[in-house]
């Protein structure tokens, strides 16, 4: 079952990717912010598609490897969602993005939860686990969310309450909101796969943010 569902999650991931790529071109923009949410949702693309090829690859170097991969991209591609929340603040004009300080924030930020998954992913020891169908690597010394997925959450949030309160749009709001409540609460299915919905549904909310919040200019704000 878990099986499946990784790899359904990896082809509406798929879609919104190739979604994502017709809006970029509709811009007729080489990078946007918007640039950063396609890099993550191709993340997401191989981080699934490696867990449901688990079973089939077979434990041994090669699946350990990608499962490497799994946790390198994880730790260099999350955190700049940072820099796609920073996007959004800049389209609706929220007023700390015009502190000269603030881009300069934002991206040392992301630089530095950047490095510091870098040096935690040094340190990692990964064991194979066989959990409701599906093999894949872990970390040993995994307890809990990662730092740097907590900061890039609270990040998130803020932007979203911002963005509500400006402009009466709540979904990018409820979709960090239901992110939070599914990692927070226990779920009584025998599966590690359903938890992921929660993720594919924060995605989606960031991707019709993208879509929805238009840059308004100056005299609109």
């Amino acid at each position: 079952m878990d099986t499946i569902l990784y790899f359904c999650y990896s082809i509406v991931y798929m879609i919104l990717f190739i979604m994502g790529m017709v809006l970029l071109r509709q811009d007729r923009k080489l990078f946007s912010y918007s640039s950063f949410l396609l890099l993550v949702t191709f993340g997401l693309i191989v981080d699934n598609l490696i867990i449901a090829s688990g079973k089939f690859i077979g434990d041994g170097p090669l699946l350990k490897s990608l499962n490497a991969l799994r946790f390198w991209s994880h730790g260099f591609i999350t955190p700049t969602l940072i820099l796609f929340g920073w996007g959004m603040a800049k389209r609706i004009h929220i007023p700390f993005t015009k502190k000269t300080i603030a881009p300069y924030f934002f991206l040392f930020l992301t630089a530095g939860l950047i490095i510091y998954e870098f040096i935690e992913n040094m340190h990692k020891t990964f064991v194979p686990i066989y959990e409701y169908g599906v093999l894949r690597y872990v970390s040993e010394e995994s307890s809990g969310p990662p730092l740097m997925v907590l900061i890039v959450t609270f990040i998130l949030l803020v932007i979203g309450i911002y963005i509500f309160i400006r402009t009466r749009w709540i979904w990018m709001l409820l979709g960090v909101i239901v992110m939070i409540v599914g990692s927070a609460i226990p779920i009584p299915i025998e599966s590690s796969a359903v938890t992921n919905a929660f993720e594919l549904i924060f995605l989606c909310s960031l991707w019709l943010t993208n879509y929805k919040l238009k840059p308004l200019s100056p005299q609109t704000k």
